[in-house]
């Protein structure tokens, strides 16, 4: 299905220079404009709008989205000086300059072998664990950098998300989208790639590869974005890199093959992945731990000998709520608070312990 619809600009809610958030008269009265690919429009401007996401009410893609401004024309963005082309084969084809190309005057640098020489590498499922991910990292050391390589399994421009838009003004933050993804800091052909340009010419402290906002899931065995964990995991262990998984942890969420640890953080690392990851869990009860051995027993044993790291003490929630208070923008998952399910925000934090125990 695709839908667009004619609406006409009522008013512009917010504007920086990458999108305007709009209101319009028809579709479901709210759009995004990114001004890579179309005219900033004025309030009375008439446009063509995709309303298919929201014509079928989802969250993910839930926006229309403005595909054209009527009576502009011959109009053409800010030109970029590369040659690699994202969005192929699609109305947005758009150039962008991805720090491998010939043109990059990185080039040279990328005809070099490359070893990550044992780095730990985080790997996050949903979106909102990088602005957690971040902000936890400051806790622990304010010079510190941290580099996230955003893969194309969800939304593909990167400007659409509020938290990256935030935390791309602070200096201690780099971003690279790769592969069909893009609108990051830099750009990047592969995962590979993006690794060796985070860790040799970003000095990146820590790197985190996610995605942006929006996965996709389909309440089957393998039919989701997460799967796509497996393959970061095989990158980072390809280049000498440590895998850290941040397990998709809850005790609240009323979906059962989320409850507890979620399936996709079990079904890639478990069935999937072939070279050794770790995956660390923050303080659990009795209880709670219990069910996540439970959920993990079917799994023994592993293609690879995982690590499963189980912490004995509490050593994260302290820093996790001060992180999520000094944040510029609210940190929620699945519209829930840390204050609703406090175990998927510790997850992250005890990833970031246990990663930074191996490099100490």
């Amino acid at each position: 299905m695709y839908k667009e619809v004619k609406a006409k600009i009522v008013d512009i809610s917010f504007e920086d220079q990458s999108i305007q958030k709009v209101v319009t008269n028809n579709g479901s009265k709210k759009a995004i404009l990114y001004k890579r690919f179309t005219p900033r429009v004025e309030i009375g401007d008439w446009t063509l709008v995709n309303t298919t996401a929201t014509e079928l009410q989802l969250g993910t893609g839930g926006w229309d989205i403005v595909k054209s401004v009527l009576g502009k024309t011959d109009w053409q963005s800010e030109d970029s000086t590369g040659h690699i082309i994202k969005a192929r084969y699609t109305p947005i084809q758009h150039s962008i300059l991805a720090v491998e190309a010939q043109e990059s005057h990185y080039h040279q640098f990328f005809k070099k072998s490359f070893s990550l020489l044992g780095t730990p590498v985080w790997l996050a499922e949903l979106h909102s664990m990088v602005p957690l991910f971040f902000y936890v990292s400051q806790q622990v050391s304010r010079e510190s950098t941290c580099c996230v390589i955003f893969d194309d399994q969800a939304s593909l421009p990167l400007m659409m998300s509020d938290q990256l838009r935030s935390l791309q003004t602070n200096k201690q933050f780099f971003s690279i989208s790769v592969g069909q993804a893009f609108g990051a800091q830099y750009e990047a052909v592969t995962v590979a790639s993006a690794l060796q340009f985070a860790k040799e010419m970003l000095k990146a402290d820590m790197i985190l590869i996610s995605v942006g906002p929006g996965v996709v899931g389909t309440g089957t065995k393998y039919g989701f974005t997460g799967m796509a964990l497996s393959h970061w995991s095989h990158t980072v262990s390809a280049l000498g890199g440590v895998p850290i998984w941040i397990p998709r942890l809850s005790f609240v969420e009323k979906r059962a093959r989320h409850n507890g640890i979620s399936h996709h953080t079990l079904t890639p690392l478990c069935e999937f992945t072939f070279k050794p990851a770790i995956l660390p869990f923050p303080y659990l009860d009795e209880d709670e731990r219990k069910i996540v051995k439970k959920q993990l027993d079917p799994y023994y044993p592993f293609h690879a000998e995982h690590e499963i790291v189980f912490a004995e003490q509490d050593l994260v929630s302290k820093q996790v709520e001060k992180a999520i208070k000094e944040a510029k923008l609210p940190i929620q998952t699945m519209g829930r608070k840390y204050e609703d399910d406090p175990i998927f925000f510790c997850a992250v934090g005890e990833a970031i312990r246990v990663g930074l125990e191996l490099v100490r």
